[in-house]
């Protein structure tokens, strides 16, 4: 399968989770921090190794536990990590062996971000601190918190006069059973210093399904910012790999990366699914359509390898819509760029949720070489499409020359058809019908041979079909109603070496050509 490499755009994709992933200071003296770093899933205090911080030790009930964070959008440094969530008036969560004696002001303030409920203003979260674990002295919230409808969410909350002392205690509890949620945790010499966010890197092509590998480009917009990333759907951290140019995935996997700069806030994290296809064997198109009746057909193009594009919305299912009232209009055009060999699909009959009132349909499935002539490969009557559920039509046998396959609604009386799930078998070189199978004739051979522009084969008085395939089996260009004399334009052709073969009234002919 052919690499594709797209350069970067401006497009975004990143699942919006400010990130907690040790964020950079500036301009000031702190003098401790914790971030409740990053969880795979929802962990007791007790079991939890994750701390950021790990000089000093954390205490809490046998039900405080670090939680994996939704969206925190309320200050620059919320976490997309982790934070410890306090939900009832038996549950506290302690902090032990902090060191403030470094402090040259006489200011020491104590940071944290707060999630609150709607009706909460932060007063029920008691914070407090002691020199000995005895007797500890409550602190007072500098902050005034809304409440009310559309109030819930993080914000940057400050607690002052935290005393100078070489081994600190800070205790969090709750003083009524409403969640509490504490995040990023920090202590400053002073005021904290107000820090810009790093810009959440975007990445190029987006997420999606592709039928080849992708080469991955990640980019900041943010100047001189460092990007870490992972393919495992792992979040990633400061230890991550450091991108440093485009990645070539040949895989389903998923991307995650953020941004780091010193001096600002971690960036969010962008969160990459793709889906790599093989296209080698069956293939199922994934496409929408609809309002049928607005056009004189819709066509799905199939690009190399059996790749399809998407149009319009459908069902929510995914399905095509064929409007029964536009009998001959509603037609679905697929354009294969190679042999196939086998058809399969599935379709269901609606009518405004009663089946009984559908029929009088007849739906026609025809194959072509050339999107001109048609041949018929199915056709489908009221008696063969359930209303109930999908029915499954084939495995209808292919020619090894049709490159359209059409979904024509001939003729209807009510009622709307739905098309979903096609599957063409792709067939493989060395087939007993494909490129690989051949006979040699010694008749004549393409000339000129290597070819630039145009060549003849006058292989016989009468050639009715005549392929260029490339050495991995794909058709590259083909050609019908040969005679003899015919010239075969190649000027689009890429340099290389190709089978070129005839399908006679005496049978098969394969020789090579080279295209300089």
């Amino acid at each position: 399968m052919t690499q594709k490499i797209i350069h970067i755009k401006t497009a975004i994709l990143a699942l919006m989770l400010i990130s907690g992933i040790t964020s950079k200071s500036v301009g000031q003296n702190i003098l401790f921090e914790e971030d409740m770093g990053i969880p795979s899933s929802n962990t007791l205090i007790q079991d939890y190794t994750g701390w950021q911080n790990t000089t000093v030790s954390y205490t809490g009930n046998g039900t405080c536990d670090v939680r994996t964070s939704s969206a925190s959008t309320g200050y620059g440094g919320s976490s997309g990590g982790g934070n410890v969530m306090i939900n009832d008036t038996v549950k506290w969560f302690q902090i032990s062996g902090i060191n403030t004696a470094a402090a040259t002001n006489a200011t020491v303030k104590l940071y944290c971000g707060l999630r609150k409920t709607k009706a909460e203003n932060g007063s029920h979260l008691m914070v407090e601190f002691s020199t000995d674990s005895i007797v500890w002295t409550s602190l007072q919230i500098e902050d005034t918190l809304p409440t009310g409808t559309g109030t819930t969410g993080w914000y940057r909350v400050c607690y002052p006069n935290i005393p100078v002392h070489p081994h600190l205690h800070i205790r969090f509890s709750n003083t009524a059973n409403v969640e509490l949620r504490i995040d990023d945790i920090s202590i400053t010499d002073g005021n904290e210093a107000v820090l810009e966010t790093v810009s959440t890197p975007t990445c190029t092509p987006s997420a999606g399904t592709y039928y080849e590998p992708q080469t991955i480009l990640i980019e900041c917009s943010t100047s001189d910012a460092a990007i870490r990333y992972t393919l495992d759907g792992t979040i990633p951290n400061s230890q991550s790999p450091l991108y440093s140019g485009p990645i070539t995935i040949d895989s389903t996997l998923t991307l995650k990366a953020f941004a780091e700069k010193e001096g600002m806030y971690n960036s969010g994290i962008l969160t990459a699914q793709f889906t790599i296809l093989d296209t080698t064997s069956l293939v199922t198109l994934p496409f929408d359509i609809s309002d049928n009746s607005q056009v004189d057909k819709m066509e799905v193009k199939l690009l190399p390898g059996f790749r399809s594009v998407k149009l319009g919305a459908s069902y929510a299912d995914g399905s095509a819509k064929f409007e029964s009232k536009n009998a001959g209009q509603a037609t679905l055009i697929a354009h294969l760029d190679s042999a196939p060999e086998n058809l399969s699909f599935d379709v269901k009959g609606t009518k405004g949720g009663n089946p009984s009132t559908y029929s009088g349909i007849l739906f026609v499935v025809s194959e072509s070489a050339d999107g001109t002539n048609w041949s018929t490969v199915a056709t489908l009557s009221e008696t063969d499409i359930s209303t109930e559920s999908y029915s499954h039509q084939g495995s209808y046998t292919l020619s090894e020359e049709t490159r359209y396959i059409r979904w024509l609604l001939a003729a209807a009386n009510s009622g709307n058809t739905q098309l979903n799930n096609i599957v063409i078998d792709k067939r493989q070189q060395g087939d007993e019908a494909g490129i690989a199978q051949h006979n040699e004739s010694p008749k004549a051979d393409p000339f000129p041979n290597p070819a630039e522009k145009y060549f003849q084969w006058n292989i016989c008085d009468f050639a009715a079909e005549l392929a260029l395939y490339d050495m991995s089996g794909n058709l590259v260009a083909f050609w019908i109603h040969v005679q003899p004399g015919d010239k075969f334009n190649i000027e689009t052709v890429t340099p290389g070496c190709y089978l070129l073969k005839a399908v006679t009234p005496f049978g098969r002919v394969t020789k090579k050509l080279i295209v300089k």
